[in-house]
């Protein structure tokens, strides 16, 4: 049993006109998590857009900057969002009270007696 070519290629036609009308899901981001997103990949990109031929050669000619450049740049700008971030968390004025993690054990350092004999 063969499929005849023209059966597949109507498969093929089909499945390619139904990937370019295919809709990207992305969840919901708030404005923090796209700031943090946006100064990520500000100068160095992702991985598809530095696999290109033009990626590529300014990787290899530096023409907006080297890796490490990039790397440095992204990581002082998303330094910045988290400043920002933190500074209008503790802006508020109230104290974040969160529930502690689960512990596995009956007791802690600091309610020994020479724990805080150290103190």
């Amino acid at each position: 049993m063969s499929i005849k070519f023209t059966k597949l290629s109507a498969i093929l036609v089909i499945a390619t006109i139904a990937s370019l009308f295919s809709i990207e899901a992305k969840a919901e981001m708030k404005p923090l998590d796209r700031a943090f997103e946006d100064a990520y990949f500000k100068k160095g990109k992702n991985a598809f857009m530095q696999s290109s031929i033009l990626g590529q050669a300014n990787s290899i000619f530096g023409f907006t900057g080297f890796a490490d450049q990039h790397i440095s740049a992204d990581g002082k700008a998303v330094d910045n969002i988290y400043k920002q971030g933190m500074k209008a968390q503790s802006a508020t004025g109230m104290r974040m009270v969160t529930r502690d993690l689960v512990n596995p054990y009956d007791t802690s350092l600091r309610e020994t007696p020479s724990y805080n004999a150290i103190e």
